[in-house]
């Protein structure tokens, strides 16, 4: 690899087990690192990912930093500092006189209750509120639903409740969300210079500046969980940013962000940045969407603590209006993502009221981590099972790097799961596996069918730390027809963040209601003829206009900050919108940024009305109901350096010089002498049949009998049965 003049890329994803690092050089290739998730200091983890990258260089850490151009960060922190409560603990929250219940009352959807939850409130609980009502205050205001003023900010309501919040309550932080506030922010800022007069060095969080979108409910909590999980989410990349500088890195620390991109750590918003990590797996799979040609594919992520799926359809990626984080319901848009807690520390268990054998959603985690790893952990885990078959090797794991203690793990599965059940402690290993897998598996299942998607359309990508040990038993009878490895599975999330570019998103509700439109009731299409701006009234088009052009001014000034000039930046404009009485909205995306021509309204309408017909077919269609447009974006994009993966030369079928050696696996009852293959010596035309063990530095891919493995151009793996 050169050393001399290089430039670097480097992107970190912090997960519940273990930071990974992708590190790309100038030219493209790509180097790749793991350690530990440490907990207790995240920002040791970060360092050691990128150390652990580099490893085997010439350089040393501040070397490689001086010469990287940019550094990307994807983290699950704000997600775990929401799901353990851990967040600022005394926090207050103003809102419009009769509001004050609002966010404690909820829909049983934003309580985070399933179906069958929600068909039993009288049973069910709501989670612990960020802000209890002792500390929620509402003060005399009111904007209506077109931002008129029809009753001013009453400034003694407010003095009075931030000297309560402050001095009798001792909240650390206030969050302000007033009806109708994206509309019409007068009051919020009013609010906000009141609290700064009195309390200069209080933290606020205006809802019109987190997420400026019309539906209270999630606007408000989104408006309190940003504050929530401020305070710390900022330290940490506070703390990242100046480790960095000092080791020689020049440049702003990028963080991913949930609707997708990167973005500067100082103006990201902490509440987009939830989930971020997961989302560089939606982004790798585009990636090589895109390299390889196909038309749709699904990602499925096995990490230490959770199994994450992503999908790619023929129009791409897509977006969460009003997506869960822990069992809050918020409302910042967010790539779609399903988790389920299943992972290579997912523990297994005997249910004592059934003595029937259980494996997750709880998670060892890294401290302790699986038995194996020998730091005390005493539940078994699906790593733990992987070890006892022969399907990892105790003395390869991360490279050799981490010893693991078979032993260990054999004495857990025989006392905690194989003497309970009277199975022998390998059946009861496999159980575990085929267990885990199962669970996996019908995740995918119902994830497709209730989107109504076939999945022998679908190829299916397998990554994660975990993923490919796992791919083989999650896929069987799923009705994939192909499955790809890549190269970079163990560090995925982390390499899709290298492929992603600099993203600003910005959303707004302009509340557009086009109660008539001309239309056709032989075959439901408008009549273009017959369309006139005037459908419309004129203040709602003002209204359209104006936030349009104050989202592209947003864009631009953060685009020049991040460096970007206007010929280097590309914008892309969108609406959500639904037909009249109907509850739900479509994403559309709009040629158009304007409301001034008949023709733009024939632009936006054809828009509409074709991503509507795509989505639920044109017998679904009713004009007759008018068309509402419930929110509209303005996304800027900005163009990075990316991997650019090589093409290797076709080298044969045979793949016998990439053999290391023979052991015995445990496959479907019974031990295998099977061949185990080094995934560094493999060949582009490779090819291989099951049962067979794939090892490389950081992952190892388990081929049971009746696949087939292809080493391709790209050096990723692919999988057919």
């Amino acid at each position: 690899m050169k050393t001399t003049e290089e430039q670097y890329f480097i992107y970190t994803d912090t997960g519940g087990t273990f930071t990974d690092c992708v590190v790309v050089n100038s030219i493209g290739e790509i180097m790749t690192g793991k350690s530990p998730t440490t907990y207790q200091n995240l920002e040791e983890c970060f360092f050691n990912s990128i150390a652990d990258a580099i490893e085997g260089t010439t350089m040393n850490l501040e070397e490689v930093l001086s010469k990287t151009k940019v550094i990307g960060y994807g983290t699950t922190h704000g997600t775990n500092i929401i799901v353990t409560g851990s967040g600022a603990p005394n926090l207050g929250f103003i809102t419009t006189k009769g509001q004050e219940d609002r966010t404690l009352i909820m829909r049983w959807r934003a309580a985070g209750l399933t179906s069958n939850e929600g068909m039993h409130l009288i049973s069910a609980d709501k989670p612990k509120p960020i802000v209890p009502r002792t500390k929620v205050r509402g003060v005399r205001e009111r904007v209506d639903c077109s931002g008129e003023i029809i009753s001013r900010l009453d400034v003694d309501d407010v003095q009075l409740a931030v000297k309560e919040l402050v001095e009798e309550e001792k909240v650390e932080g206030i969050a302000v969300g007033l009806l109708w506030s994206f509309l019409n922010y007068k009051h919020e800022l009013e609010i906000r210079d009141i609290i700064n007069e009195m309390y200069p060095d209080l933290p606020v969080a205006l809802s019109h500046e987190v997420n400026p979108i019309v539906r209270e409910d999630p606007r408000f909590r989104t408006t309190q969980i940003d504050l929530y999980i401020g305070k710390a989410l900022k330290s940490l990349l506070a703390a990242i940013g100046s480790t960095l500088k000092q080791k020689g890195y020049k440049y702003p620390l990028l963080v991913a962000q949930a609707a997708g991109g990167v973005s500067r750590a100082e103006i990201v918003k902490p509440a987009n940045t939830l989930h971020s990590g997961p989302v560089g797996g939606l982004t790798g799979i585009e990636f090589w969407k895109k390299q390889y040609g196909m038309d749709c594919v699904i990602g499925s992520d096995v990490g230490g603590t959770s199994f994450d799926i992503t999908i790619s359809s023929k129009r791409g990626a897509e977006y969460l209006r009003e997506p869960k984080v822990g069992r809050f319901e918020i409302s910042n848009p967010m790539m779609e993502i399903v988790t389920i807690g299943a992972g290579g520390g997912t523990i297994a268990y005997v249910d004592k009221s059934t003595n029937t054998l259980r494996v997750g959603p709880a998670s060892a985690g890294s401290e302790p981590g699986p038995v194996c790893y020998g730091n005390g952990g005493t539940e078994p885990t699906v790593t733990d099972a992987d070890v006892v078959l022969n399907r990892i090797s105790p003395e390869y794991f991360m490279g050799g790097k981490i010893k693991l203690r078979k032993d260990l793990a054999l004495k857990a599965i025989e006392k905690k799961i194989a003497e309970p059940l009277g199975l022998d402690v390998y059946k009861a290993a496999e159980g575990i596996v085929n267990i885990v897998d199962g669970t996996m598996a019908s995740t995918l299942s119902t994830t497709l069918a209730s989107r109504g998607l076939d999945p022998s359309e679908f190829t299916l990508f397998a990554f994660g730390g975990a993923g490919p040990a796992h791919c083989a038993g999650y896929s069987f009878g799923t009705g994939f027809k192909k499955m790809v490895v890549p190269k970079t599975a163990s560090v995925f999330s982390a390499f899709g963040a290298s492929t992603a570019n600099v993203v600003h998103r910005y959303t707004t509700s302009p509340f557009v209601i086009i109660p008539h439109i001309p239309y056709n009731v032989s075959n439901s299409e408008f009549i273009k003829e017959k369309l006139e701006l005037d459908l419309i009234p004129s203040a709602t088009r003002e209204r359209f206009n104006s936030m349009m052009k104050d989202m592209e001014e947003k864009a631009q000034t953060d685009m020049e900050v991040e460096g970007y000039k206007r010929e280097d930046y590309d914008l892309r404009y969108e609406i959500l919108a639904r037909y009249g009485g109907q509850l739900w909205e479509i994403r559309v995306e709009i040629p158009v940024s304007r409301l001034e021509t008949v023709d733009d309204f024939r632009k936006i309408l054809t828009a509409f009305e074709t991503e509507y017909e795509r989505v639920y077919a044109r017998g679904a269609m009713v004009p007759s109901g008018g068309i509402e447009i419930i929110v509209s974006v303005v996304e800027a994009i900005g163009r990075v350096s990316n991997p650019r993966p090589s093409k290797e030369p076709f080298a044969g079928k045979s793949p016998e010089s990439a053999k290391k050696e023979n052991r015995e696996v445990y496959w479907s009852g019974q031990f295998i002498d099977t061949p185990v293959y080094d995934w560094e010596l493999l060949r582009n035309g490779n090819e291989l049949a099951g049962p067979a063990i794939i090892e490389s530095p950081n992952t190892t891919l388990a081929v049971p009998p009746g696949r087939l493995i292809l080493l391709d151009e790209y050096r990723n793996l692919q999988m057919t049965i």
